[in-house]
């Protein structure tokens, strides 16, 4: 142990540092600005902080001491090695990264027997490291990169005037999760946890996992390979265990040898369990047990009164015969000790019922298989192996009188009443001292416990870490809390606290942050948790017990809203990487008496730089966190705008400012490379200034690797799909509205001449899916799927997108059911005055065997199109269109499908 300690404490205090020597800012020294500025952004070399020394630190954790602990001293000893490296980091640090390293270094090796994720350490946190809240908050601000006031994550979650919700938060995408609510719910998480938004755990809901996505290998290129596995918690449901609802509040561990007397439970507010000397569970004393443990105590201890009374009775009798003989005494010592219990006098006063819980008290707690017809000797006899040896050597006290001084040669008693008074005291003495050593020994907390177990038969009541708070409820019936335990490798238990009763069956147990999405459709949400939080940018539908912060705007990616508010606040806390003399400097470059309009904004970033570090010296904005969420929210902007083809000048004044800011995080130093001003402000604005970014240099680095990658990977799922394997080819789909199953895929001009090669093939797949939808689910009535065809990032930076000889499709099939018809009818009909189907070229494709009946509704409620007929395919409509002309499932085609009317 000792040399454990030594170790630890050694590579703590001089091993263990980060592979980069600062962090924060004025961490480096300004590099020339004509050196750097030549690197792009794509090719930035992204360094976050790693733990220097891990592999040394985990070493401790592999050795034969170590491995002897206890789990809870495991558990223990490798959070606060984690503690100790956060602590000993910069204050200006960024440590997720390192975190996540740290976490799945000890998961990998199996060092404990449960697996240790981010929120193990959270846990420990909370419960277990004894921090202020102000402390705590220090150690989240490191590991999140920003140590800002509480009060400013306002902006994303309603925590004003201190308010700290109960329970865990979730911050959660939507299921099937795209790029856009992956990198929106994964910042949430990080600024959720950073604020310390609940007083439980803070949960990144990523169901059913990470999309498929080239921007996924970004994460962990940038955060490790377990930011997902470690991180997040990807089952599909959002419900709580044991673990997320557990508490200290009122627990109270009490040793083997505690009396339970001094055991107060102070109202039923107090939860009592028994542990052995490593801290492992052995069961709970609750207040129901007082009473009827107490209950057989007294039986007890009425026959333990009387023994002691008659003995006392039995000898001062004996002691006033006139001719007292050892004889005499021989006799008085065998009434004494050989009488069964049985045949005491208040066993004879006993009922039934009580003389059988009596007889297997004697048999369970004292091994006396006989058990009332057990004498007092054989009971003082089997208190000896129970290491109560007062009584037993009260018998051979009393037994050795017959060889004592007391009786002459011829066996008489002496007259002589000091020592016979002597005698008598001290045997009476020894007496009580015994008949108090044996109730001590029956009133100990782990005796109780076997009273309570093994003679009334009540096992111990606990639960799992990871129990579901359904199986709580129901098993917490009518106690008032159950205990929470984690197994070890033995099978041995540690408790972590306790689950209230009362608590539990409240109707609001945790909280929840939508992002991307703004209604419980989208995700399944167990009804003990309620919303708090949402940033979308969709249709809205939710209620709420309590105003929650919402923030839903009208911008093609929800990471554009969540870009916005970051950067309120790293503009007023963060410095860039660059220390208070260069920003002064530069401030003073920037002094003109006619500055342009570029170098005005420059001035005001400089100027807010300026009383960032006056005003706010205790606060900070890590660059490299800085650089990582622009990064991933221009990723995810990129990815659901299709390489910005579908935009509004909000979204293109986002994608700027994401340049700008960190094409200065780069060269540390405040520049722009993006101009926006010289485009004039008309109705193609936006369309404009998207081709002016895109065929930038900087831009065209970040998506040109990831565009590259996702045509190779359409192309890949495209065959596997054919070859029949799994593949994500229809993946993006979603059920909506209740009677809708609307799916799309994107393929580029280099995916078009297999596609199309096998289109027959690729809408039979299709067809015979939503056929064993509908035959599941009747109630999907209603099934599209669109292909798009969106430009390569070769495409778009020469500026020849949209230049396709073929043409997209919508896909359509129907069941033979009215309500179906009324549903199609209802959705062209709406779907014909979108803007993107005015003017726009198209026909439809139908087969003689449904033709009659789909093209009466198409005849009725869509705009006058040509309708072709081929006598064979499949009972499907085929709307055709132009290339790239429909290219977002979200804002061209979910606004005007049909909802389900009960």
């Amino acid at each position: 142990m000792q040399a454990f300690v030594f170790l630890l404490k050694k590579y703590l205090t001089c091993s263990i540092g980060l592979d980069i020597s600062q962090a924060g800012q004025g961490c480096m020294a300004e590099k020339s600005s004509e050196t750097i500025s030549s690197l792009l952004l794509g090719d930035y070399d992204f360094k976050c902080q790693r733990f220097a020394n891990l592999e040394q630190v985990l070493e401790i954790f592999q050795q034969a001491a170590f491995k002897k602990l206890a789990i809870n001293e495991q558990f223990k000893r490798i959070n606060q090695t984690l503690l100790e490296l956060i602590l000993n980091a910069p204050r200006e640090s960024f440590l997720l990264p390192a975190v996540l390293e740290f976490t799945r270094n000890v998961d990998v090796r199996k060092i404990l027997y449960e697996p240790y994720l981010f929120s193990s350490f959270e846990f420990w946190l909370n419960h277990f490291s004894g921090l202020s809240d102000q402390e705590n908050y220090a150690v989240r601000s490191k590991i999140a990169g920003k140590g800002i006031p509480r009060e400013d994550y306002q902006v994303f979650f309603p925590i004003g005037m201190g308010k700290v919700f109960s329970g865990t938060h979730f911050v959660t995408a939507h299921l099937s999760p795209d790029v856009d609510t992956t990198i929106a719910s994964f910042w949430g998480w990080v600024d959720a946890f950073a604020a310390k938004v609940g007083n439980g755990l803070h949960i990144w809901g990523l169901p059913g996992g990470p999309p498929d996505s080239p921007v996924t290998h970004v994460f962990q290129e940038m955060f490790g390979p377990s930011v997902f596995s470690h991180a997040a918690r990807m089952n599909g449901n959002l419900t709580l265990a044991a673990v997320d609802v557990v508490t200290q509040r009122n627990f109270i561990k009490a040793n083997m040898r505690t009396p339970i007397s001094s055991m107060d439970h102070g109202l039923n507010q107090n939860a009592i369990i028994l542990v052995d000397e490593n801290g492992y569970y052995l069961g709970d004393w609750r207040s129901s047990d007082v009473e009827t443990v107490g209950q057989i105590l007294i039986l007890f201890k009425a026959c333990l009164r009387w023994f002691e009374n008659d003995l006392h009775l039995k000898f001062i009798s004996l002691f006033t015969k006139e001719d007292l003989r050892k004889e005499h005494l021989l006799k008085c010592i065998e009434e004494i000790f050989i009488i069964s219990i049985a045949d005491s006098e208040p066993v004879s006063e006993f009922s039934e019922k009580q003389k059988q819980i009596l007889t297997g008290f004697f048999c369970q707690i004292f091994n006396l298989s006989k058990g009332l017809l057990s004498t007092f000797a054989e009971f003082a006899q089997a208190l000896v192996k129970l290491s109560v040896n007062e009584l037993w050597e009260c018998f051979e006290t009393v037994a050795s009188w017959r060889r004592s001084e007391l009786f002459d040669v011829h066996g008489k008693v002496i007259e002589d009443r000091p020592r016979i008074f002597c005698q008598l005291q001290k045997i009476i003495d020894q007496m009580h001292q015994a008949v108090n050593a044996v109730r001590s020994y029956v009133e100990r907390l782990d005796v109780a416990m076997q009273i309570k177990r093994l003679v009334l038969g009540h096992p111990s009541e606990y639960i799992l870490k990871d129990t579901d708070i359904e199986d709580i409820r129901f098993k917490i019936k009518n106690l008032d809390y159950l205990t929470v335990a984690v197994q070890d490798r033995n099978s041995k238990l540690f408790p972590l606290g306790v689950v209230w009763a009362n608590h539990v069956r409240q109707g609001t147990l945790g909280t929840v942050a939508f992002r991307d999405f703004c209604n419980s459709e989208e995700v399944r949400m167990a009804s003990y948790l309620t919303v708090i939080s949402v940033i979308d940018h969709h249709k809205t539908s939710l209620n709420t017990i309590s105003p929650p912060m919402a923030l839903i705007g009208d911008a093609q990616s929800c990471n554009v809203l969540v870009a916005e508010q970051a950067f309120i606040l790293n503009e007023r806390y963060g410095m860039g990487g660059m220390s208070e003399q260069f920003v002064e400097l530069q401030l003073k470059q920037l002094n003109k008496e006619s500055p342009t309009t570029q170098e005005v904004r420059l001035q005001q970033r400089l100027l807010q730089r300026r009383m960032a570090a006056q005003s706010a010296s205790s606060c900070f904005v890590n660059p490299q966190r800085e650089f990582a969420e622009y990064l991933l929210f221009l990723h995810a902007i990129l990815d659901d705008t299709d390489l910005l083809t579908k935009v509004s000048s909000r979204d293109v004044e986002c994608v700027a400012q994401l340049l700008n800011r960190m094409k200065s995080l780069s060269v540390k130093k405040e520049v722009e490379i993006i101009d926006l001003d010289q485009i004039p402000r008309t109705k193609d604005f936006a369309k404009v200034a998207a081709k002016v970014i895109l065929q930038n240099e900087d831009m065209y680095s970040v998506y040109r690797k990831i565009y590259a990658f996702k045509e190779q990977e359409v192309e890949l799922n495209l065959k596997l799909c054919l070859e029949g394997k799994e593949s994500n080819f229809f993946q993006d789909t979603k059920e909506q509205n209740g009677c809708c199953r609307v799916g799309q895929t994107k393929i580029f001009s280099s995916n078009v001449p297999i596609f199309f090669e096998n289109i027959c093939r690729l809408r039979e797949a299709w067809y015979k899916k939503a056929l064993e939808i509908y035959n599941n689910r009747p109630g999907l009535d209603l099934h599209l799927h669109m292909i798009s065809t969106i430009a390569s990032a070769q495409e778009v930076y020469t500026g020849a997108q949209g230049q396709y000889s073929h043409q997209d499709e919508l896909w359509g099939w129907i069941p033979d059911q009215q309500t179906a018809k009324h549903h199609l009818g209802n959705f062209l009909n709406a779907f014909q005055t979108a803007p993107e189907v005015l003017g726009n070229q198209m026909e439809v494709l139908l087969t003689r065997s449904n033709a009659d009946g789909l093209e009466h509704i198409f005849l009725h409620n869509f705009r006058p199109i040509p309708i072709k007929r081929v006598d064979k395919g499949l009972p499907l409509f085929v709307l055709r269109f132009k290339a790239g002309s429909l290219n977002s499932r979200k804002s061209m085609v979910t606004p005007y499908l049909p909802r389900f009317i009960a």
